[in-house]
């Protein structure tokens, strides 16, 4: 036993009987809110406990706030299912362990073992010592706030829905293997908005022509990029310097091209990845310095599979495309 002050203390208990008693005594203490990680197994266990499964269900007739963060897969659906008529549920792939607070005073956890095909707690940690019990409130919280609600999770279990997603990326260095990783999946399409050809260019130097040369010679992918210009002067100097670029993709089965948008046109800070109509990834850039790396040139990015967000991408890119090409035919 560990003790902090007086009053603070933690304990851990083997007997399952007194894992239980204590739960409960725990339970009848609970004012206002319960809150549960566990994984793919704790929900079973839970319900399959009667006393623990009782004692929730008292809470909840109180009046008591509960709420779960697990793994809900095929195998626990039916758990999972029953388990949300008293419980708030959410899910997240894989997470592990088992714990709970009880009205931000109480945390407990418990390791569990499979023994003689029957799943139970080997041991139950309590604590009162206010420093824990606030570091795993804080845990739950944060993962609470990215795990999706059970509903949709048993839809896609249940029709094979695709599940959406948007990210933030802040790491520049991962923002450039988002690049070259979603560029790498493309099958059909790659449409790109450069905010300026300095941003290609650094992308060029680190590996962009290998990887489009590298794309599977079996797919016809379209690939069309538009890249923001001051004014028309800059269209023969960038011409130049993608002469060589098209030349070594050119054996591979791609499809390139080029065009060019104003900056009046296109004003957003941006550079922008649509690929094959779903994946979409916007980059915010910084002002432009000549010998900044493409890394020290980001900022922050939004990388996401809706549809919703990858159909509105799309849309735009198709006006700025067209645009371009009235506004490279009155230059011409």
């Amino acid at each position: 036993m560990s003790q902090h002050s007086s009053n603070e203390k933690t304990k851990v208990l083997y007997q399952p009987e007194r894992m239980i008693s204590t739960t409960l005594r725990v339970y009848s203490q609970t004012a206002s809110h319960m809150d549960i990680i566990c994984d793919e197994k704790g929900v079973e266990v839970i319900i399959n406990t009667k006393p623990i499964w009782e004692g929730m269900n008292v809470l909840k007739n109180k009046g008591i706030k509960l709420r779960c963060i697990t793994d809900i897969t095929r195998e626990n659906l039916k758990w999972s299912k029953k388990f949300v008529k008293i419980v708030q549920v959410r899910h997240i792939d894989g997470i592990k362990g088992a714990f709970g607070i009880h009205d931000n005073t109480y945390y407990l956890a418990s390791t569990i073992v499979l023994r003689e095909d029957k799943i139970f707690p080997s041991e139950l940690i309590i604590s009162n010592v206010k420093t824990i019990v606030q570091q795993q409130q804080h845990i739950f919280n944060l993962l609470w706030d990215k795990a999706i609600p059970a509903k949709h999770r048993f839809k896609e279990i249940e029709k094979g829905l695709k599940r959406e997603f948007i990210d933030t990326i802040r790491d520049p260095d991962d923002i450039l293997e988002t690049i070259f990783n979603i560029i790498n999946s493309a099958s059909e399409n790659i449409q790109i908005i450069f905010y300026n050809f300095a941003t290609l260019h650094r992308l060029m130097r680190i590996g962009l022509i290998e990887l489009l040369k590298n794309l599977q010679s079996g797919h016809n992918i379209d690939i069309n990029i538009l890249i923001c210009i001051k004014d028309g002067n800059e269209i023969k100097k960038i011409q130049k310097e993608l002469s060589n670029f098209k030349e070594e993709i050119s054996e591979k089965l791609i499809s390139l091209h080029f065009r060019y948008i104003s900056k009046n046109s296109f004003k957003s800070k941006v550079t922008a990845l649509l690929i094959d109509s779903t994946l979409s990834l916007v980059i915010e850039m910084k002002s432009y310095i000549e010998n900044d790396t493409f890394e020290d040139s980001t900022s922050i990015a939004i990388y996401s599979n809706s549809q919703s967000i990858a159909d509105t991408n799309s849309i735009i890119f198709e006006n700025l495309w067209n645009q371009s090409e009235i506004e490279m035919n009155s230059i011409s």
